[in-house]
């Protein structure tokens, strides 16, 4: 074989080859294409919300539920209700209140800092006398706070709801005055006044009827007098300096949504029958 027909041979083998290189291999019928993966949805809108301790365990729950089924992520700044109001007015900062009373709600719409027309109504709570389970000081009523021997603890008036309304009804009944030297301690939030009660450092808190429905083997409740004050409601509302106003007001309406009271009445609270509230 001569030198140049050799010299084809070899050089028609390597087009050959390359042509079958560049083939794409064909699939066998047992081979099954492995599909790609679908991108998880990167949230499009950060909601900052700011709430009172109160709503705490059904809050979290409906943020978490709604962060599964909406590009949306949810940050929650958890506080005092008065503490936490002070801090977005002054910040002008964020897209959500929500208070763990209608008082503190009542203060926002008061100084123009939520939208007034965004408020709903979530759930309710009752101001109660919180005791340890079994009642071993055989607390039977708002006099008894007045005793040397019961570690008392109230939130903070100015700061937390249940405080103001602690010195509401205690005020009312001729005993503020009375009571103040048994405090114990003046707790940050509604969670913390819980807290107290639950570790042992309080004999009796001003509390919500949640607390006893929440940790029914730790807390029990004692009714106050009726007509003594009022029910509670937990409000929410979209925050006047909101960027995001449109997304922050679905969240509220998701918050008051019929089909999430079975979220709040499981976690303790009562449930309204109408979700908005009142201008």
């Amino acid at each position: 074989m001569t030198t140049s027909i050799r010299s084809v041979l070899v050089l028609s083998a390597a087009l050959l080859l390359a042509v079958l290189a560049g083939c794409p291999k064909p699939q066998s019928q047992t081979e099954t294409a492995v599909p790609t993966p679908s991108a998880v949805p990167t949230p499009s809108v950060t909601l900052s919300v700011f709430a009172g301790a109160a709503p705490k365990p059904a809050l979290d729950v409906l943020a978490a539920n709604y962060q599964k089924a909406h590009p949306v992520k949810i940050e929650i700044t958890y506080g005092g209700s008065g503490s936490v109001l002070t801090q977005f007015s002054q910040e002008h900062y964020g897209d959500v209140y929500v208070p763990g009373s209608d008082d503190f709600m009542d203060k926002a719409v008061a100084k123009g800092a939520v939208a007034k027309d965004t408020r709903a109504i979530l759930a309710y709570l009752v101001p109660v006398l919180s005791v340890p389970k079994g009642n071993p000081k055989n607390v039977k009523g708002l006099d008894d706070m007045a005793r040397k021997d019961l570690r008392v603890v109230i939130g903070k008036p100015e700061s937390v709801c249940l405080g103001a309304i602690a010195q509401e009804v205690l005020t009312k009944q001729g005993l503020w005055t009375k009571v103040q030297p048994h405090i114990a301690n003046y707790a940050s939030s509604c969670e913390d006044v819980l807290n107290n009660l639950l570790l042992g450092e309080a004999d009796v808190v001003l509390g919500w009827d949640s607390f006893a429905k929440q940790h029914p083997d730790k807390v029990q409740t004692v009714a106050l007098p009726k007509g003594l004050t009022k029910t509670r409601n937990i409000p929410a509302a979209v925050i006047t300096w909101s960027k995001q106003a449109e997304a922050a007001k679905a969240f509220v309406q998701y918050l008051a949504a019929p089909e999430n009271r079975p979220v709040w009445s499981d976690n303790g609270y009562t449930p309204p029958t109408s979700g908005k509230a009142s201008p």
